[in-house]
């Protein structure tokens, strides 16, 4: 397994595995994750310009030529009623292109971008992951992250 920054070459195979997500997310709850009919072009149009973005890691984990899972963290300015002693980076598009793939992969990830984000003067990382994501909650608890916040919903249609 090698971690390295993303490419354009990758972005067809982030774009599969983020795709195939939201699939997964849409069944979790089907208002607040509803995939967007033109989902996987405007994501790739949105990922393309995050290659070049500073304050933006774009990680990829492949083996050979094959793209298992990625992670972007950005640099997210924190409200200003709050003070958590130094830069929050948001991981919000984080993902594996099998469930197994979790444990070891998506931790390995999480791990290399830890590292990058702290030796940039980061405070902390906040991840973002469905509640129903039982296999990436596991591995975002085995990193040392905690929940400090749900978002509920309800539609109003």
């Amino acid at each position: 397994m090698d971690i390295r920054r993303a490419t354009a070459s990758d972005l067809d195979a982030v774009v599969a595995i983020i795709e195939s997500q939201r699939k997964q997310y849409q069944k979790f709850q089907p208002t607040f994750w509803h995939k967007a009919h033109d989902s996987a072009a405007s994501t790739k149009t949105f990922f393309t310009t995050l290659l070049v973005e500073p304050d933006t890691y774009f990680l990829v984990s492949t083996e050979g030529r094959q793209v298992l899972g990625f992670l972007i963290a950005r640099k997210f300015a924190a409200p200003p009623v709050y003070a958590p002693g130094g830069d929050t980076w948001l991981i919000d598009d984080f993902a594996v292109s099998e469930p197994r793939y979790w444990l070891g992969i998506g931790e390995a990830l999480l791990s290399h971008v830890s590292t990058l984000v702290h030796e940039h003067g980061a405070a902390q990382i906040v991840a973002v992951c469905a509640e129903r994501d039982l296999a990436k909650a596991e591995v975002l608890r085995r990193s040392d992250l905690t929940v400090a916040s749900s978002w509920w919903t309800r539609p109003l249609k």
